[in-house]
């Protein structure tokens, strides 16, 4: 208090004095805080981070992308034409008599392959003549530890219809001392019959 002025009212100094505040609590040059009363100013408010920039695949990476496509559309095409062409080659063929007949011999005397024989023919073969003469080959071929052959020869059709008459001549090709060979040729006559595709059905020697 000023004593120059006695009627001035004294002053509490320990007294807050009322302030008007901005909203958000900041406060004032020369303002007078309590001692009780937080100060809380609020602090610096840090930046958020920045938001990292969308990055595309790349060139790189993009072509990478499409050699590896190229590359599994290759191989899956080629899977597909292998299997086509390995299911044709490996396909009876039963569309004519004379095919059958060789695919039929083929299997049984050059290819030892009963199984497979069995699909070119029909459902009830009389073919006694022709099995005891294949029995007779692999008898010899066991015997001497050979590998007879056969190829054929003048096949003709005798008759043509559901039921066809085809002959033939069988070679029979036998290996011998000094790297020699022999050929034994035989005449046959084979019954055909069509029944979805042509499948053999009988066998006879003609001499």
């Amino acid at each position: 208090m000023d004593p120059s002025k006695p009627n001035e009212p004294s002053i509490d100094q320990g007294r807050s004095i009322p302030r008007s505040r901005p909203a958000d609590d900041e406060v004032l040059e020369g303002e007078i805080i309590g001692k009780d009363e937080p100060l809380r100013r609020p602090g610096p408010v840090p930046p958020s981070p920045p938001k990292p920039p969308k990055r595309g695949l790349g060139v790189r990476k993009t072509l990478l992308i499409v050699v590896a496509v190229v590359a599994l559309g290759l191989c899956l095409g080629g899977s597909i034409t292998a299997y086509v062409l390995y299911d044709k080659a490996t396909r009876p063929d039963r569309s004519s008599p004379t095919v059958t007949l060789q695919q039929y011999l083929n299997a049984r005397i050059n290819a030892h392959d009963d199984a497979k024989a069995s699909v070119f023919v029909c459902g009830s073969p009389e073919l006694n003549v022709i099995d005891s003469e294949i029995d007779r080959i692999r008898d010899l071929e066991a015997k001497f530890d050979i590998a007879v052959t056969a190829s054929f020869s003048d096949m003709a059709l005798a008759s043509a219809g559901e039921v066809s008459e085809l002959r033939l001549k069988i070679n029979f090709v036998i290996p011998e001392e000094d790297e020699r060979k022999s050929v034994l040729v035989q005449d046959w006559k084979f019954e055909m019959v069509y029944a979805n595709g042509w499948r053999v059905c009988g066998a006879e020697k003609t001499y």
